[in-house]
């Protein structure tokens, strides 16, 4: 059976798109109720009862994700590899123990675009946090922090989230 193309692409030629996100929303996979999808946006998006996303708030060009898609021509499947990178500035107890939690869940996470346009990771199988550290730099100047970086499986790409989902999805920043 064919699968029809719907839409092609026209650059319009505008300068903008800064890259980068803003914000980083995460809760456990365990947490997932219903949500749902309307042409590759989320509209409904349900937690388990008491359950919502913690925020991590980022400074400008601390963090960035990507969607890749691979095609196995042995099996004939198509899959993507959703990944979340992002840093915190600073070093606090707070905060490499929160971190220390979300290394041990499978996580959802929502992404916050400079462009103010959220993305879903991990709706269908998770994401983990696969690599962290902690930094103190050498001079005064130095980046001082922690590094994340999370990464999924999924066999559809990243969701666009309604933005009129956020607020009601949220526990205060950390």
């Amino acid at each position: 059976m064919p699968c029809p193309l719907t839409s092609g692409y026209s650059f319009l030629g505008c300068k903008g798109g800064a890259g980068g996100i803003r914000r980083v929303l995460i809760s456990e996979f365990a947490n997932k109720n219903t949500q749902t999808i309307v042409a590759g946006v989320m509209t409904a998006l349900d937690l388990q009862v008491g359950t919502q996303f913690r925020e991590y708030l980022l400074d400008k060009e601390m963090g960035f994700f990507s969607d890749n898609g691979a095609w196995t021509k042995a099996s004939g499947s198509i899959s993507y590899a959703p990944m979340v990178d992002f840093t915190i500035k600073g070093l606090t107890t707070a905060v490499r123990q929160e971190m220390q939690l979300v290394a041990q869940n499978t996580l959802m996470i929502i992404v916050e675009s400079r462009a103010g346009v959220y993305y879903m990771f991990g709706y269908d199988s998770g994401m983990d946090l696969m690599t962290w550290g902690v930094e103190s730099g050498t001079a005064l100047i130095d980046f001082n922090g922690m590094k994340m970086h999370f990464e999924g499986q999924e066999t559809l790409p990243i969701y666009e989230v309604a933005s009129g989902l956020i607020p009601a999805q949220l526990l205060p920043a950390v």
